[in-house]
């Protein structure tokens, strides 16, 4: 049994799956996949504890998504970094964006081309406060449960709309209609664009739900004014106020296509399919190997890091012994070892001392002058490359097979970490393009604050 709790109302949306097996009526007879609902409701957080532990005995596995008001979902565009560094800037970007308060995760879209040269990575960024991360796992602590994912609603309801079949690069949204509140979330392919709450009158006071129309009216507009070029011309209906009137209303309020979910495609054993919420149908349809949008919260993972820490210690402890007793055995030969090497190295210094007397004076002037680098024009052809906001550390040249290669190390230091980055790539192509240069490769680049450190390697074309 699969259940699905969902936060984002006053009480606690909660649906009970089974996962079962439906031949298809192709004549390859596959198997479809397909959820049954075996029960649709809601329940107080102060009961939830006792609904789960009557449920304990057939229950194997809990999904839940954290409350709307506390999460987050953002698209990030960033420059093509590695991972260890990818992960620091957008770290950066959600603390200046939302504060320090939320945990995050981050999913890549691909690639998107930049000015010039340049490449850009698409990022969706979705994020849930900490304290009320937090607060969810002490709820499940105290019914003595262990959920197998946390998330946050709108990705839920992404899994629904992508299983479905309606969700698209072309502009979605996607209208929750439930009292007192209904939620609007729009969607572009597995882009999270905008997400809002708007409060649903009661019906004695606005039986035809004027001002609700309006709200959703006044959100596309929103939206549309902001994305100009992708306005939205689809939406979706769903919820337990959801009706044809409504829809009808919406549609001539708003002239968006109205799009119909097929929930029997995806889910059977309910009577009224609009009786399961969509936030839980979600969670029962996301794909728990590529949940990558779920959260851990912080209390779980230290508990998992010390049970880590512990197995790591005992398995060190082992290795260790074994290493001492191996060096032990291997001591006293490396001492013979040793010696044997020392009387070689002296004996070959000793004979490249007297063939050196025996050279002429002129030839070894000469072979003193080849043994150094061309440093003029090495320095002038640095202070053609380097850019301003760059400052060399160290340079360094060695002759090796005949071929003189160095490293250069050094600080860009831009205005934020991204121009330190591009700051350092402009570096980089300077040193390709130099007809002084050869066979540049950047092989380290770390953020230090708004500072890049970098190394390069190189040889001269000489």
């Amino acid at each position: 049994m699969l259940i699905c709790l969902d936060f984002t109302g006053q009480k606690v949306n909660l649906a009970c799956v089974k996962n079962g097996k439906e031949k298809s009526k192709s004549s390859s007879a596959a198997k479809s996949p397909q959820l049954h609902v075996v029960e649709s409701l809601e329940v107080n957080v102060s009961d939830l504890e006792e609904y789960l532990q009557n449920r304990s005995g057939e229950t194997k596995e809990i999904r839940v998504s954290g409350t709307l008001e506390h999460t987050f979902h953002k698209i990030l565009m960033v420059p093509d970094l590695k991972k260890k560094m990818l992960r620091v800037s957008l770290e950066n970007e959600v603390v200046k964006e939302f504060g320090a308060g939320c945990q995050f995760r981050e999913q890549d879209l691909g690639e998107v081309p930049g000015s010039a040269d340049k490449v850009n990575r698409k990022i969706m960024v979705a994020g849930i406060n900490r304290d009320a991360l937090e607060d969810l796992s002490r709820v499940f602590a105290k019914c003595r449960v262990k959920p197998n994912i946390y998330t946050t609603y709108p990705i839920a309801l992404q899994a629904l709309l992508e299983k479905t079949g309606v969700l698209s690069e072309e502009p979605l949204a996607f209208v929750v209609l439930e009292s007192p509140t209904t939620r609007i979330v729009i969607f572009k392919g597995k882009e999270i664009r905008l997400t809002r709450e708007v409060n649903a009158a009661e019906a004695d006071q606005d039986p035809e739900n004027s001002a609700l129309v309006k709200d959703i009216y006044r959100t596309l507009l929103f939206y549309n004014d902001t994305y100009p070029e992708e306005r939205v011309a689809r939406l979706a209906l769903a919820g337990s106020l959801s009706n044809s009137q409504i829809a009808k209303n919406v549609s001539e309020k708003t002239g968006a296509e109205m799009v119909s979910l097929d929930l029997k495609t995806v889910c059977r054993g309910i009577e009224e399919t609009n009786g399961i919420h969509p936030g839980c149908l979600g969670l029962a349809l996301l794909n728990s190997d590529e949940a990558g949008l779920g959260f851990v919260p912080f209390s779980v993972q230290e508990r998992k890091a010390l049970k880590r820490i512990l197995t790591l210690a005992s398995s060190v402890s082992l290795a260790v012994f074994l290493v001492f007793a191996l060096i032990i055995s291997r001591f006293s030969l490396d001492l013979r070892n040793l010696s044997a090497f020392h009387g070689g190295v002296k004996g070959e210094i000793t004979m490249k001392e007297d063939r050196l007397k025996e050279m002429p004076l002129e030839f070894v002037s000469q072979s003193i002058e080849t043994t150094q680098p061309p440093w003029s024009e090495v320095l002038l052809e640095l202070a053609a490359v380097v850019p301003s906001g760059v400052a060399l550390k160290t340079l360094t040249l060695k002759n090796i097979k005949k071929m003189w290669r160095g490293e250069i190390t050094g600080i860009a230091d831009g205005s934020d970490e991204i121009s330190s980055l591009l700051q350092v790539e402009e570096l980089q192509n300077n040193f390709s393009k130099s007809p002084l240069f050869a066979s540049v490769k950047l092989i380290e680049r770390e953020l230090q604050g708004k500072q890049v450190a970098f190394k390069i390697v190189y040889q001269l074309d000489i």
